[in-house]
């Protein structure tokens, strides 16, 4: 393949995908790719998505790419690994021919059937959906920050522990707790870090 057949391959790509697809060095091909599931056209149906690098060598097509992770959202390590290596063996099985808008749209694919909360709750650890039919589904959430689930009982349990927490410290702390503003301590009460990855998240979440 030439450097401008290739060229022309990484621009259909960012037609294809657009702010989307952000290309770092043309040729070698060298981008980064937002993903999200096909399957989430509103955000509350939406629990994952990535950040995908696709790193291609100087004798690409013939070597194909590195597939990577930068970041991703509601993906545990396993899943993580599952992704990139679905992707990296279909750049294998495309070794020689052009691959580049192949290989997004098998990790959008993939992405869209990953689409669901996986695994339990952080707080109590029980499932998020049992397993048992007898089960009683408790009704679930996630952060839009980070995309962590939770059952809303438990989360919104563990977020007033939080709260009356705070209270009793400033309660009983010294009095400089006291004489700061209204707004910071409303903006206290607005905020909060995810228990599983600290990320910050507004109450409106909740």
């Amino acid at each position: 393949m030439t450097e401008e057949e290739v060229a022309m391959e990484v621009e259909a790509l960012e037609a294809v995908y657009g702010e989307d697809c952000v290309i770092l060095d043309s040729y070698p091909p060298h981008l980064h790719l937002h993903i999200k599931p096909r399957t989430a056209d509103i955000s509350s149906q939406q629990f994952v998505e990535a950040v995908v690098r696709i790193q291609a060598g100087s004798k690409y097509p013939d070597e194909p790419p590195r597939i990577t992770l930068i970041e991703s959202k509601g993906l545990d390590d396993q899943r993580q690994k599952h992704l990139t290596g679905i992707v990296q063996e279909k750049a294998f099985q495309l070794s020689s021919s052009l691959m580049l808008v192949e290989l997004c749209e098998e990790a959008v694919e993939r992405l869209t059937i990953m689409n669901h909360p996986d695994g339990d709750c952080p707080l109590c650890l029980y499932p998020l959906f049992p397993e048992e039919d007898g089960s009683k589904q408790m009704p679930f959430m996630k952060l839009m920050s980070c995309f962590h689930c939770f059952h809303c009982d438990c989360i919104i349990r563990w977020w007033n522990w939080l709260h009356a927490q705070k209270d009793a410290d400033s309660k009983s702390g010294d009095t400089s707790h006291m004489r700061r503003g209204s707004s910071t301590r409303e903006a206290d009460k607005s905020l909060g870090n995810c228990p599983v990855c600290r990320k910050v998240f507004h109450a409106s979440d909740i």
